[in-house]
């Protein structure tokens, strides 16, 4: 493989957050096994993300020396069209970087050319052409670091090696009818050979590191609630890629908080222990902790009070959640004509995408009656179909939103499970091409 070192850089903006966060802050991370990652990567194969067909390459020029003359070829107008992949293969190894294998690359390069002879009879000859590749396989080696002080809010791809391996090559000049094209057509295709094999492994060299950073970049480090736009989401990357034999997974913050007071930060190093990633035999899977819920309904609870119903009852504190084995269990405490009643509600787990915007899902509970206590004289029952209703509407409003592109996966087949012992939920998702029956590692 030919060494390089291929970094994008672009100015980072501001982070809007009071302070840096890093792996040990995570509420939230995704998971993806070897079949996994290469799920996402022919993902962007398909919507067209990975692609350098309209890219124009430098002019070229080199001096052919042949002994009793030289000669002088240019290309210009060098244009990249009808790109394709055939697929993407890579190999997870404990090591934290993918050598990642583009399989089947097509294009065709089209230029125009010219030649001339540096001396006299000074004879020239000009033309267009094309190069035609195909059964051609780009090879690389990506690693992805996280510069805490450049730029906080993002990942930095790399490439550290490529090679490219030129399957079937076929080179088409037209226009030449001098002697002197005539006679090199064949030193012609063996210069344009060797300008390919260094330039496009350049070149594809980038353009996977400008897709991978361009969506890290492009990647929002937080969103805000569409009917609650003080409120902001927290989705910062706060570590590299983690790679693992078999298996790969990303840590995002996964907190909340109002644009009034970001210092007003909820969730406190005790709050969150590190999460075991590889425990299921599923490909993909978003993990999410208990934590990054209670700091959604914190916020949503003093800086809106939207867990309150008007003129029926009034929650005193924020509203939090205990994964148990068989549910969620969602506790309240709430104010009734001056008496206060404790509430539990037991929530089943929600997975859905966005209508508005597609490749966007969201996280949330739908509650049911638990358990309802006050020493006063009140109709609990009716109370407590009323706090279940309220609470229900609420929460399809007050979601953990997740910028985790969710196009890939086949959201009504998802499953979950609770995870008490380490107090996270783990959304088990679906491949798109895949059936899998999830088993404990």
């Amino acid at each position: 493989m030919l060494p390089l070192l291929i970094t994008y850089m672009q100015e980072c903006e501001p982070s809007p957050f009071p302070r840096t966060l890093y792996p040990e802050d995570s509420a939230q991370s995704i998971f993806f096994t070897q079949k996994g990652i290469e799920k996402w990567f022919n993902t962007l194969l398909n919507d067209g993300t990975l692609n350098i067909s309209g890219q124009q390459f430098p002019d070229m020029k080199q001096t052919l020396d042949l002994g009793v003359t030289k000669i002088e070829m240019i290309l210009t107008d060098i244009v990249v069209s009808e790109f394709s992949v055939g697929h993407v293969d890579v190999m997870l190894k404990d090591n934290n970087v993918v050598p990642m294998v583009l399989a089947g690359v097509r294009f065709v390069l089209r230029f125009n050319w010219k030649i001339q002879q540096t001396s006299y009879p000074y004879v020239s000859d000009q033309g267009t052409g094309k190069v035609i590749v195909s059964d051609t396989d780009f090879s690389t080696l990506c690693a992805v670091d996280c510069d805490y002080d450049l730029c906080p809010n993002h990942l930095l791809a790399r490439i550290l090696r490529a090679e490219l391996r030129i399957g079937v090559l076929k080179v088409v000049l037209d226009g030449g009818s001098s002697w002197m094209f005539q006679s090199m057509i064949n030193v012609i295709m063996g210069v344009l050979q060797d300008y390919l094999q260094k330039f496009l492994t350049y070149f594809l060299s980038n353009d996977v590191v400008d897709v991978l950073n361009d969506m890290f970049y492009k990647y929002k480090s937080y969103n805000n609630y569409e009917q609650s736009l003080s409120i902001v989401k927290d989705e910062r990357f706060v570590s590299p890629w983690t790679i693992k034999d078999g298996y790969f997974y990303l840590l995002f913050s996964g907190y909340t908080y109002h644009d009034s007071n970001k210092s007003d930060e909820f969730i406190t190093a005790d709050m969150l222990e590190p999460v075991t990633q590889n425990r299921f035999n599923i490909d993909s899977e978003i993990i999410l902790a208990d934590a990054g819920f209670n700091n959604l309904y914190y916020i949503f609870h003093k800086y809106e009070n939207a867990f309150s119903k008007p003129g029926e009852f009034e929650v005193l504190e924020a509203p939090t959640v205990e994964f148990l084995n068989s549910a969620a269990l969602f506790t309240l405490k709430l104010s009734v004509n001056g008496s206060t009643v404790n509430v539990q509600l037991q929530g089943t787990p929600v997975y859905h995408r966005l209508e508005r915007e597609r490749h966007r899902c969201v996280f949330y509970f739908s509650f049911q009656k638990y358990q309802i206590e006050s020493e006063a004289s009140l109709n609990l029952e009716q109370l407590e179909t009323s706090v279940v209703d309220w609470t229900n509407q609420v929460m399809n409003q007050k979601t953990f939103l997740s910028m985790i592109n969710s196009e890939m996966f086949e959201i009504e087949k998802y499953k979950y499970i609770l995870d008490p012992e380490e107090q996270v939920i783990r959304f088990l998702l679906v491949l798109s091409d895949s059936e899998q029956n999830v088993n404990m590692i």
